[in-house]
Protein backbone atom coordinates (compact mmCIF):
# COMPACT_ATOMS: atom_id res chain seq x y z
CA UNK A 1 0.00 0.00 0.00
CA UNK A 2 2.75 2.40 0.99
CA UNK A 3 4.64 1.48 -2.17
CA UNK A 4 1.67 2.38 -4.41
CA UNK A 5 1.21 5.73 -2.63
CA UNK A 6 4.90 6.56 -3.12
CA UNK A 7 4.68 5.67 -6.81
CA UNK A 8 1.61 7.90 -7.22
CA UNK A 9 3.39 10.84 -5.57
CA UNK A 10 6.44 10.29 -7.76
CA UNK A 11 4.22 10.21 -10.86
CA UNK A 12 2.51 13.48 -9.87
CA UNK A 13 5.88 15.17 -9.26
CA UNK A 14 7.06 14.08 -12.68
CA UNK A 15 3.91 15.46 -14.31
CA UNK A 16 4.38 18.76 -12.48
CA UNK A 17 8.00 18.99 -13.61
CA UNK A 18 7.05 18.22 -17.21
CA UNK A 19 4.24 20.79 -17.22
CA UNK A 20 6.50 23.47 -15.74
CA UNK A 21 9.39 22.73 -18.12
CA UNK A 22 7.80 24.72 -20.93
CA UNK A 23 7.94 28.25 -22.23
CA UNK A 24 4.71 30.16 -22.74
CA UNK A 25 4.34 32.79 -25.46
CA UNK A 26 1.63 35.40 -24.78
CA UNK A 27 0.39 37.07 -27.96
CA UNK A 28 -1.18 40.48 -28.49
CA UNK A 29 -4.40 38.91 -29.74
CA UNK A 30 -4.93 37.38 -26.27
CA UNK A 31 -3.92 33.80 -27.13
CA UNK A 32 -0.93 31.92 -25.78
CA UNK A 33 1.35 29.21 -27.11
CA UNK A 34 2.99 26.48 -25.01
CA UNK A 35 6.39 26.10 -26.59
CA UNK A 36 10.09 25.48 -26.32
CA UNK A 37 11.94 28.62 -27.38
CA UNK A 38 14.74 27.90 -29.84
CA UNK A 39 15.93 31.42 -30.67
CA UNK A 40 15.05 34.98 -29.70
CA UNK A 41 16.18 37.27 -32.50
CA UNK A 42 16.04 41.02 -33.02
CA UNK A 43 12.71 41.00 -34.87
CA UNK A 44 11.37 37.44 -34.44
CA UNK A 45 11.48 34.35 -32.29
CA UNK A 46 11.77 30.69 -33.27
CA UNK A 47 10.13 27.94 -31.26
CA UNK A 48 8.82 24.39 -31.27
CA UNK A 49 5.40 23.45 -30.06
CA UNK A 50 5.67 21.86 -26.63
CA UNK A 51 3.42 18.95 -27.54
CA UNK A 52 5.63 18.15 -30.54
CA UNK A 53 9.24 18.84 -29.61
CA UNK A 54 10.46 16.66 -32.46
CA UNK A 55 8.38 18.64 -34.95
CA UNK A 56 9.16 21.69 -37.10
CA UNK A 57 10.50 25.05 -35.93
CA UNK A 58 7.97 27.89 -36.10
CA UNK A 59 8.67 31.62 -36.48
CA UNK A 60 6.70 34.44 -34.85
CA UNK A 61 7.20 38.18 -35.35
CA UNK A 62 8.02 40.06 -32.13
CA UNK A 63 5.45 42.72 -32.94
CA UNK A 64 2.75 40.08 -32.35
CA UNK A 65 4.06 39.10 -28.89
CA UNK A 66 3.48 40.71 -25.52
CA UNK A 67 5.49 38.50 -23.17
CA UNK A 68 7.45 35.26 -22.95
CA UNK A 69 7.35 33.28 -19.68
CA UNK A 70 10.30 30.89 -19.55
CA UNK A 71 10.27 27.48 -17.91
CA UNK A 72 12.81 28.62 -15.27
CA UNK A 73 10.36 31.23 -13.94
CA UNK A 74 11.88 34.23 -15.71
CA UNK A 75 9.90 36.34 -18.16
CA UNK A 76 10.66 38.82 -20.94
CA UNK A 77 8.45 41.68 -22.07
CA UNK A 78 8.64 42.09 -25.82
CA UNK A 79 8.80 45.55 -27.34
CA UNK A 80 8.23 46.34 -31.00
CA UNK A 81 10.90 48.41 -32.81
CA UNK A 82 8.76 51.56 -32.55
CA UNK A 83 7.72 51.10 -28.91
CA UNK A 84 10.64 53.10 -27.48
CA UNK A 85 9.77 56.06 -29.72
CA UNK A 86 6.12 55.84 -28.75
CA UNK A 87 7.05 55.76 -25.06
CA UNK A 88 9.35 58.77 -25.51
CA UNK A 89 6.56 60.73 -27.20
CA UNK A 90 4.12 59.77 -24.46
CA UNK A 91 6.67 60.82 -21.82
CA UNK A 92 7.04 64.25 -23.45
CA UNK A 93 3.29 64.67 -23.76
CA UNK A 94 2.45 63.61 -20.19
CA UNK A 95 5.51 64.62 -18.14
CA UNK A 96 6.72 67.71 -20.01
CA UNK A 97 9.00 70.27 -18.37
CA UNK A 98 6.88 73.32 -17.55
CA UNK A 99 9.56 76.04 -17.37
CA UNK A 100 11.56 77.36 -20.35
CA UNK A 101 14.55 79.70 -20.25
CA UNK A 102 15.09 80.80 -23.84
CA UNK A 103 17.80 82.65 -25.76
CA UNK A 104 16.57 84.31 -28.96
CA UNK A 105 19.43 83.59 -31.34
CA UNK A 106 18.29 85.58 -34.36
CA UNK A 107 17.65 88.80 -32.43
CA UNK A 108 21.33 89.77 -32.72
CA UNK A 109 20.51 90.64 -36.35
CA UNK A 110 18.21 93.38 -35.03
CA UNK A 111 20.86 94.64 -32.61
CA UNK A 112 19.37 92.98 -29.51
CA UNK A 113 20.29 90.39 -26.93
CA UNK A 114 16.98 88.79 -25.95
CA UNK A 115 16.04 86.20 -23.33
CA UNK A 116 12.64 85.04 -22.16
CA UNK A 117 11.01 82.94 -19.48
CA UNK A 118 7.94 80.86 -20.26
CA UNK A 119 5.73 78.95 -17.86
CA UNK A 120 3.55 76.28 -19.44
CA UNK A 121 0.38 75.58 -17.50
CA UNK A 122 -0.41 72.07 -16.30
CA UNK A 123 -2.81 71.45 -19.19
CA UNK A 124 0.12 71.76 -21.60
CA UNK A 125 -1.90 73.92 -23.99
CA UNK A 126 -1.09 77.43 -22.69
CA UNK A 127 2.26 79.10 -22.01
CA UNK A 128 2.79 82.53 -20.42
CA UNK A 129 5.97 84.17 -21.77
CA UNK A 130 7.92 87.20 -20.49
CA UNK A 131 10.77 88.45 -22.73
CA UNK A 132 13.50 90.91 -21.84
CA UNK A 133 15.88 92.42 -24.37
CA UNK A 134 18.82 94.82 -24.41
CA UNK A 135 20.02 96.71 -27.47
CA UNK A 136 23.76 96.53 -28.09
CA UNK A 137 23.64 98.97 -31.06
CA UNK A 138 21.82 101.79 -29.29
CA UNK A 139 24.66 104.31 -29.60
CA UNK A 140 26.08 103.12 -32.91
CA UNK A 141 25.22 103.52 -36.58
CA UNK A 142 24.25 99.86 -36.84
CA UNK A 143 20.80 99.38 -38.43
CA UNK A 144 20.51 103.11 -39.08
CA UNK A 145 19.75 103.01 -42.80
CA UNK A 146 15.96 103.24 -42.34
CA UNK A 147 14.73 106.42 -40.67
CA UNK A 148 11.63 104.59 -39.38
CA UNK A 149 13.76 102.07 -37.49
CA UNK A 150 13.61 102.35 -33.70
CA UNK A 151 16.73 101.01 -32.02
CA UNK A 152 16.15 99.40 -28.64
CA UNK A 153 17.70 100.47 -25.41
CA UNK A 154 15.71 97.76 -23.63
CA UNK A 155 12.28 96.17 -23.76
CA UNK A 156 10.05 93.65 -21.99
CA UNK A 157 6.43 92.59 -22.23
CA UNK A 158 4.19 89.55 -22.03
CA UNK A 159 2.96 86.95 -24.48
CA UNK A 160 0.66 83.94 -24.52
CA UNK A 161 1.42 80.81 -26.54
CA UNK A 162 -1.45 78.48 -27.36
CA UNK A 163 -0.20 74.93 -28.04
CA UNK A 164 -3.19 73.59 -29.92
CA UNK A 165 -2.22 69.92 -29.50
CA UNK A 166 -0.50 70.14 -26.12
CA UNK A 167 3.13 69.23 -25.56
CA UNK A 168 5.21 66.78 -27.55
CA UNK A 169 8.16 66.41 -29.90
CA UNK A 170 6.90 68.68 -32.71
CA UNK A 171 4.25 71.26 -31.89
CA UNK A 172 2.71 74.34 -33.50
CA UNK A 173 1.74 77.34 -31.38
CA UNK A 174 0.09 80.71 -31.92
CA UNK A 175 -0.67 83.67 -29.68
CA UNK A 176 -0.51 87.40 -28.93
CA UNK A 177 2.71 89.11 -27.88
CA UNK A 178 2.87 92.66 -26.44
CA UNK A 179 6.21 94.42 -26.05
CA UNK A 180 6.97 97.76 -24.39
CA UNK A 181 10.40 99.29 -24.71
CA UNK A 182 12.52 102.40 -24.82
CA UNK A 183 14.25 103.26 -28.05
CA UNK A 184 15.42 106.01 -30.34
CA UNK A 185 14.94 106.97 -33.95
CA UNK A 186 17.21 109.05 -36.16
CA UNK A 187 15.71 111.24 -38.87
CA UNK A 188 17.02 113.84 -41.28
CA UNK A 189 15.93 117.44 -41.80
CA UNK A 190 15.85 119.00 -45.25
CA UNK A 191 15.52 122.64 -46.23
CA UNK A 192 12.93 123.96 -48.67
CA UNK A 193 15.31 123.36 -51.56
CA UNK A 194 15.70 119.68 -50.71
CA UNK A 195 19.14 120.04 -49.16
CA UNK A 196 20.05 118.01 -46.10
CA UNK A 197 21.21 120.17 -43.22
CA UNK A 198 21.05 118.13 -40.00
CA UNK A 199 20.10 114.83 -38.42
CA UNK A 200 18.02 114.66 -35.28
CA UNK A 201 17.19 111.91 -32.83
CA UNK A 202 13.94 111.30 -31.01
CA UNK A 203 13.76 108.98 -27.98
CA UNK A 204 10.89 107.54 -26.04
CA UNK A 205 8.67 104.62 -25.14
CA UNK A 206 7.24 102.44 -27.90
CA UNK A 207 4.70 99.62 -27.95
CA UNK A 208 4.55 96.64 -30.30
CA UNK A 209 1.73 94.15 -30.68
CA UNK A 210 2.34 90.88 -32.55
CA UNK A 211 0.49 87.71 -33.41
CA UNK A 212 3.12 85.00 -33.18
CA UNK A 213 3.15 81.78 -35.18
CA UNK A 214 5.77 79.22 -34.32
CA UNK A 215 6.97 75.64 -34.41
CA UNK A 216 8.80 74.07 -31.48
CA UNK A 217 10.92 70.92 -31.60
CA UNK A 218 11.69 69.08 -28.34
CA UNK A 219 14.01 66.12 -29.07
CA UNK A 220 14.54 65.44 -25.34
CA UNK A 221 12.73 66.57 -22.24
CA UNK A 222 15.15 69.36 -21.27
CA UNK A 223 15.87 71.12 -24.58
CA UNK A 224 13.77 72.74 -27.30
CA UNK A 225 14.38 74.62 -30.52
CA UNK A 226 11.82 76.97 -32.04
CA UNK A 227 11.24 79.16 -35.08
CA UNK A 228 8.76 82.06 -34.79
CA UNK A 229 7.27 84.62 -37.16
CA UNK A 230 5.42 87.56 -35.63
CA UNK A 231 3.26 90.06 -37.53
CA UNK A 232 1.68 93.18 -36.01
CA UNK A 233 1.88 96.95 -35.47
CA UNK A 234 4.26 99.36 -33.75
CA UNK A 235 3.24 102.56 -31.95
CA UNK A 236 6.00 105.15 -31.34
CA UNK A 237 4.59 108.52 -30.17
CA UNK A 238 8.00 110.21 -30.41
CA UNK A 239 8.43 109.48 -34.12
CA UNK A 240 10.08 112.25 -36.12
CA UNK A 241 8.00 114.75 -38.12
CA UNK A 242 8.61 112.90 -41.36
CA UNK A 243 8.10 109.43 -39.88
CA UNK A 244 4.99 107.48 -38.99
CA UNK A 245 3.77 107.07 -35.43
CA UNK A 246 1.98 103.82 -36.26
CA UNK A 247 3.53 101.31 -38.62
CA UNK A 248 3.08 97.63 -39.51
CA UNK A 249 5.92 95.52 -38.19
CA UNK A 250 7.14 91.94 -38.20
CA UNK A 251 10.00 89.82 -36.93
CA UNK A 252 11.55 86.39 -37.28
CA UNK A 253 13.34 84.53 -34.51
CA UNK A 254 15.06 81.22 -33.91
CA UNK A 255 15.27 80.19 -30.26
CA UNK A 256 16.97 77.61 -28.10
CA UNK A 257 15.43 76.74 -24.73
CA UNK A 258 16.45 74.92 -21.59
CA UNK A 259 13.44 73.22 -19.99
CA UNK A 260 13.09 72.25 -16.36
Amino acid sequence: MKKSILLSLFFLLCLNFISSAQDIIYKKDGSKEEAKIVLVGEKEIQYKKFNNLEGPVYTLNKKDIVLIAYQNGEYETIKSPGDDKKEAKAELAENFAKNLITYHLFDVVYGDFTFSYERILSSGTIGIKIPIGFGYAYNSDYLNSNSNWVKNFMFSGIGVNFYLTGQGKWRYFIGPDVRIGYGKQSYSNWDEYGNYYEEEVSEGIYTKFYIDNGVIFTPIRNFSFAAIVGVGVRFFPEAGPNNSTVLPTSYFSTNISYRF
